[in-house]
């Protein structure tokens, strides 16, 4: 077993390198899927499977998901079965197995979503506020903060969605990474996968020929290769994160 001080990263690498190294440098890794609604980023769950199986190799034993629901009240876990499909993304046969392959290693799975009873007179649109927003933000850090309080000694890979992980403030916006550091003075290692991704509305011009440009490290690599964030050039501007992951697939589906 490849223990993680070993790790070494040095320009384009293989996502199981950056995972190794972020486990080398901080208890907890953060690492993002893409999605938009319901359709998502089939590749980013993919390579999760991967980044669960290295973490494994370098002694991780837990992964808390935004997806995840509560298994009782005020309980985030442990979950050791496969949670009942429901309407959302529990359904979708990439999430579900992303979930198997921790439940396989013998993980336990940990919720942390923002738990909020709506009143009888709210209006949907409320959940649409900055205000809303930034309280959910909030409340997944302070979740995410009493399962690294209550055992220390154990890592933790957390799966979010999009940018919720980022470690640095957007205008009015406060994203849950950048609570999480606040709250817990743990620096967690931060892998950004959604760079690439093709999702509405994004003028991305620069991402196809820079993928052309990479085409044979990209190759080398299955197609998806990461880079820590301190390494990457333009036309790549990583904010807020440690590392990013860029791919030939970035299709949402």
């Amino acid at each position: 077993m490849l223990r993680v001080e070993e790790a070494v990263v040095e320009g384009w690498c293989s996502v199981e390198e950056l995972v190794r190294w972020g486990f080398g440098h901080a208890p907890v890794v953060m690492a993002n899927e893409a999605h938009s609604g319901l359709t998502r980023c089939v590749r980013a769950r993919e390579i999760g499977v991967r980044m669960i199986r290295a973490a494994h190799e370098a002694g991780v034993r837990r992964l808390a998901m935004e997806a995840l629901p509560w298994p009782a009240e005020g309980v985030p876990g442990p979950i050791r079965a496969m949670p009942e499909p429901d309407s959302g993304y529990l359904a979708q046969p990439d999430m579900r197995r992303l979930i198997g392959a921790a439940l396989e290693l013998g993980w336990s799975l940990w919720a942390y979503e923002a738990v909020r009873e709506a009143a009888p007179d709210a209006h949907p649109a409320e959940r649409l506020t900055m205000e809303h927003t930034n309280w959910r933000e909030r409340e997944q850090a302070a979740n995410l903060c009493r399962l690294t309080a209550a055992d220390p000694a154990e890592p933790l890979l957390v799966w979010c969605g999009n940018s919720h992980a980022i470690k640095v403030k957007i205008d009015d916006w406060v994203p849950m990474g950048w609570h999480f550091r606040a709250m817990s003075g743990t620096e967690a290692f931060v892998i950004d996968q959604t760079v690439t991704v093709d999702f509405p509305g994004r003028d991305q011009q620069w991402v196809q020929p820079l993928l052309a440009e990479l085409a044979e490290t990209l190759a080398v690599h299955g197609g998806t290769a990461g880079i820590l964030s301190e390494q990457a050039q333009r036309p790549l501007y990583p904010w807020g994160c440690d590392a990013i992951v860029i791919s030939t697939e970035n299709t949402l589906t």
